[in-house]
């Protein structure tokens, strides 16, 4: 899937703002997840920040 190099610029300044290494999250990658899921920069962090800090992931549950 292509991505236009106006999108992988728009994703490199959004990651660069929130202070986020782009050695650690790719902008052409993050660029190509949002198109593909159909969201925008913010809410695709705010999804992966959820999942890397366990609030979403149910291997947290204790098991009865």
């Amino acid at each position: 899937m292509a991505v236009k190099p106006e999108e992988i610029r728009k994703a490199k300044k959004f990651l660069e703002n929130k202070k986020l290494s782009i050695k650690t999250v790719k902008p052409r990658i993050f660029a190509q997840v949002a198109h593909k899921a159909n969201v925008n920069f913010e809410k695709l962090l705010n999804v992966i920040m959820k999942e890397v800090n366990g609030k979403i992931s149910n291997s947290n549950k204790k098991e009865d």
